[in-house]
């Protein structure tokens, strides 16, 4: 080639590649967009927009917008924690982008804490469940407890009155014990306390983690035979703009259901009734009982509408080495019963700081209080339900009404009396906190360490004022004040010390492995005194040196200790099989030296069908894993020194010498046996579980199938009285039960689809069968008994079949001595034609083996909608109480009772008749007193708007979330049950209706 053609070819290729460049550089765009959740059209902050192939990417400011340069053509990777990731391409003619990421509901549960660890959510082995903030967060709750209520399959969750201060009680997979407790293990930000879930603040929850089977639960060991529920709350996190919510709600309590009352005419008939059959005169005249009308309603007089007010606020955030969060709540509650009244206060800081970068230190305070003013609402509910409608609230004089019939005074006091007089003043204080380091010592080898401390202070005091009201001598003339006070401090501190690897090998083989040490130290301390005889009730002298008599005091020491050695393993082939090993050996001092050791192993192994090549085949399938669980676990809740002798000097007095020159001395004598062969609870459980996800994952099902054996419950066996123990006989490992189960989960979203309208629904339902297997002797109370072959604490007594219509009938009847018409008869159960003890049998369980719960949650152009429902099936709850009496007569009559009684043949086959002496003993323990527990309640209902989107200028920048609602909580409950709440007993202080205003703002 010439020259002149080779300086051609050079020129050509030089213009080409300007030409080529100056191509380029027009396709460069300058690309604006911004960040938006597709199911709240709010704009996201800290996402990342990266181009595909290359370096060049940034980040969503605060307000959710971007700004790059990119090539026409070239595709934007745009990914937030929480949200699938998007793929959009640069076109030539649009600069403009606004991004829509929809938000993952598998991922943003992934991560969820298990015990001294995380996990994510499709790599778990064993049985756990899961309640984020994202579920909680649009639900105005008095409790962390209620959000429990119906959500989870197989927990049960009971309030256990409807105080303003009332917590929960809360059951895993049925009573595992009849010696120990079966309560779960609080677990809060990693501390194992003593306090439950009543005092802390609701809207600083940011999930709640439940461990149901032993395999999860093995690595709390001596205390997870119950079950433990981990509460984490919330942190800020590290290179997060600042943020703000506040939130406010007002709310209104008003009774559910009201028991029906006596009215006066009523009060006055029965009460003739009773004086009729007892062959005495009347009382009331008939002009009398014509002359009466509603009279006074008890139950309003003690009672009130009820007022809940709760205010929250929190900051969290982050710069590149720190990260913070501030949490501050007050609640305040008046109840439904007058005089009772309840106020909480917490406020909570954490700050995590990066001193090296491979070092952290980290600090949590949190601080609540507490104040409750209290009355007698127990005695007050439970007279108010019986004492006569005739007698007025108030007298002429404006004293109390104080009744009597036929010249006679009731012998019950005035339930006013109880609500206005008498005082219980409750305060506590508690300090909870932590501090932390996290040292990554190499690559994936992060050592924890961890010293917690909980302490409380709780102080009560009861005054019982002076007061004369009716004749004196009799239950109103109370003329001397009493005044008791008590105070109990708790302290409370554990070290833990965990150290976690990490590792991955090959992009196949994954594990976790982790070791750790723990040490829990508790004391509590306790003084009591009392005095009475004050010079009046003036509030001033309500303190104890102004008594003059009766002085007591008390004072009482308690303390117990536990350290652990724990270790965990997690492996992960290719997201395919995993497996958790796990073991913690615990030694306490609650079981002597020589059995005080325990070794609590567990084992899980999942395989997760949907990685399987043959499965990737069916599109339907999103996800599907086969669970396979083993562990042995302990309860050590058996009281701090059930090994060891207890002694007492109470009225233990020995003279020496004689006549006057006698010395009395005190002496001192055993109240309980030493065992020292005490062991641990053990709880040995084995389950089988099933998750799948389909139709990408809108269709989601969770099915658990379980066996839990617990052996080497504590039974106090009798011993003779000659034993010359004055207290309990001494405890023994020789009882076992079992409780089997299936647990399901069903829900349904479409959420994933990018549409305007979202919702998210599931339902739950369990059934667990428990079942006594080994106990020397019956354990027998009044009204149950746990024996062999049954569940614990199943109703025991007779059956009743009606009531006798008829002399004729009675004839006809196995023998039951003094039956008269209108008299219940009994079933001859053992057909020896004799009605006697012998008769009595199993008649229901107290504890509902199935349990269920249904939840719906939607959305729309920024209204939401949420709602939930639980309920139970299968147990009966007893009615035997003096308020809900069987016609006793007289002042002991319900409403409910006095209208379907018997009064002549053919008029009842249910409520006897009115009787002085009852020479059948009606009022005997049986099928009569006992009614069906079924309910369904609709827990929450809730819908709320969200007024930002209709911002424009400053205020739109600012402003996140300004969402109103209105909601109720225990709306409606079907069931058939005639007391206040088929949970309750009779006399309990019943569960409210709540209507709720609220508001939630975001910054």
């Amino acid at each position: 080639m010439s020259k002149q053609r080779k300086m051609e070819s050079m020129l050509v290729m030089l213009l080409l590649l300007v030409f080529s460049a100056k191509i380029d550089a027009q396709a460069l765009l300058e690309i604006r967009g911004r960040i938006i959740d597709s199911s709240t059209q709010e704009t996201i902050p800290g996402a990342s927009i990266i181009i595909e192939g290359t370096k060049t990417g940034t980040m969503s400011s605060d307000k959710g917008e971007f700004f790059l340069k990119a090539q026409v053509g070239q595709i934007m990777v745009i990914s937030s924690i929480g949200y699938k990731t998007e793929r959009i391409q640069v076109v030539y003619d649009k600069k403009n982008y606004d991004c829509v990421l929809h938000p993952d509901f598998q991922m943003l549960e992934e991560s969820i804490a298990i015990g001294y660890g995380t996990q994510n959510k499709r790599d778990l082995s064993g049985s756990i469940g899961t309640i984020s903030q994202k579920k909680m967060e649009n639900q105005a709750t008095p409790g962390i407890g209620q959000n429990l209520q119906g959500k989870l399959a197989g927990v049960t969750v009971v309030q256990s009155n409807g105080t303003p201060y009332s917590g929960v009680g809360i059951r895993l997979r049925g009573v595992g014990s009849f010696g120990a407790s079966s309560s779960p293990l609080i677990v809060v930000d990693g501390m194992i306390t003593n306090d439950g879930l009543s005092n802390l603040n609701p809207d600083d929850v940011e999930d709640i983690t439940v461990l149901k089977d032993a395999s999860s639960a093995a690595i709390y060991g001596s205390r997870g035979a119950n079950g433990v529920i981990i509460i984490t709350t919330k942190s800020g996190r590290y290179e997060q703009p600042l943020k703000i919510s506040a939130n406010a709600y007002y709310a209104m309590d008003s009774f559910r259901k009201k028991i029906e009352l006596l009215t006066a005419k009523e009060y006055a008939e029965v009460v003739n009734d009773y004086y009729r059959a007892a062959s005495l005169p009347v009382p009331f005249s008939d002009s009398e009982v014509a002359s009466y009308g509603k009279g006074t309603n008890w139950l309003d007089e003690i009672s009130q509408n009820g007022l809940k007010q709760d205010y929250s606020v929190s900051i969290t955030g982050g710069t590149e080495k720190n990260q913070y969060a501030v949490a501050m709540n007050l609640y305040n509650g008046k109840g439904l019963i007058r005089n009772t009244d309840f106020t909480r206060g917490n406020i909570k800081l954490t700050n995590e700081m990066k001193l090296l970068p491979a070092l952290k230190l980290g600090v949590s305070l949190g601080i609540n209080y507490g104040k409750s003013n209290n009355t007698n609402w127990g005695s007050a509910i439970a007279n108010a339900l019986i004492y006569p409608p005739t007698v007025p609230a108030y007298d002429e004089n404006g004293d109390y009404g104080v009744s009597t019939h036929h010249g006679e005074p009731i012998t019950m006091v005035q339930p006013l009396i109880y609500v206005d007089l008498e005082k219980y003043d409750q305060t506590w204080k508690k300090f909870l906190g932590n501090t932390y380091i996290d040292w990554e010592i190499i690559k994936g080898l992060v050592l924890r360490s961890t010293i917690f401390a909980e302490y409380t202070h709780w102080y009560q005091d009861y005054f019982n004022p002076s007061y004369s009201y009716g004749p004196a001598g009799l239950v109103c003339d109370h003329p001397t004040a009493s005044l008791s006070v008590s105070s109990n401090q708790h302290l409370n501190y554990e070290w833990d010390n965990v150290l976690t690897y990490s590792k991955t090998f090959n992009h196949d083989h994954s594990i976790t492995a982790m070791t750790g040490y723990t040490f829990q130290d508790a004391t509590w301390n306790n003084l009591g005194a009392s005095r009475s005889t004050f010079l009046n009730n003036d509030k001033l002298l309500q303190v104890l040196s102004a008594g003059t008599s009766a002085i007591n005091n008390s004072g009482s020491k308690a303390e117990f200790a536990i350290q652990s050695f724990l270790a965990r393993i997690n492996y992960d082939f290719r997201h395919k099989y995993l497996f958790t090993a796990s073991a913690r050996v615990d030694q306490t001092s609650r079981i002597s030296k020589e059995y005080r050791t325990g070794v609590f192993p567990g084992a899980s192994a999942a395989w997760v069908l949907s990685e399987e090549n043959f499965m990737k085949s069916l599109p339907a399938v999103s996800f599907m894993k086969l669970r396979l669980s083993w562990g042995v676990l302990g309860n050590q809740e058996i009281g701090n020194y059930p090994y060891q002798t207890t002694l007492t000097n109470n009225g233990l007095y020995y003279p020496f010498g004689s006549g006057n020159e006698g010395t009395i001395y005190t002496g001192v004598g055993p109240t309980s046996y030493v065992n020292k062969e005490l062991k641990w609870e053990k709880t040995m459980t084995y389950g089988v579980g099933f998750d799948a996800n389909f139709f990408n994952s809108k269709l989601s099902v969770i099915t658990d199938l379980y066996l839990r054996n617990t052996s080497d419950i504590l039974v106090r066996v009798p011993i003779l009285a000659t034993s010359g123990v004055a207290g309990s006989s001494p405890y023994q490992n020789v009882g076992a039960c079992v409780n089997k189960g299936v647990e399901l989960t069903l829900g349904y979203t479409n959420a994933s689809d990018n549409k305007e309208f979202t919702y998210d629904m599931s339902v739950n339902w369990a059934y667990n069968r428990n079942e006594v297997t080994s106990i020397p002797n019956a354990i027998v109370n009044a009204f149950s008994r746990t024996e062999v072959g049954h569940s614990i604490n199943e109703w025991y007594g007779y059956v009743a079949d009606g009531i006798f219509q008829n002399e004729a009938e009675i004839q006809n009847w196995a023998t039951q001595p003094n039956a008269e018409p209108g008299d219940i008869k009994f079933k001859d159960l053992n057909g020896d034609n004799v009605i006697n003890a012998d008769d009595r049998d199993f008649i229901g369980k107290s504890v509902a083996p199935h349990t269920f719960g249904a939840n719906l949650s939607a959305s729309f152009k920024g209204f939401d909608f949420a709602a939930s429902l639980y309920g139970q099936v299968g147990a009966k709850v007893s009615i035997d109480a003096v308020s809900f009496a069987l016609l006793r007569g007289g002042e002991q009559t319900s409403a409910w009772m006095y209208r379907q009684r018997w009064t002549g043949e053919g008029t009842s086959n249910y409520v006897p008749r009115v009787t002085a002496s009852d020479p059948n003993d009606n009022y005997r323990r049986s099928s009569f007193w006992l009614r069906s527990s079924d309910f369904m309640r609709m827990q929450n209902i809730q819908i709320g708007y969200d007024f930002h989107r209709l911002l424009k200028g400053r205020p739109a920048e600012r402003i996140s979330k300004l969402r109103l609602y209105a909601a109720a909580q225990n709306l409606f409950c079907i069931n058939s049950y005639p007391g206040f709440d088929p949970e309750q007993g009779i006399n309990v202080y019943p569960i409210p209706r709540s209507i709720y205003l609220g508001l939630n703002l975001g910054l």
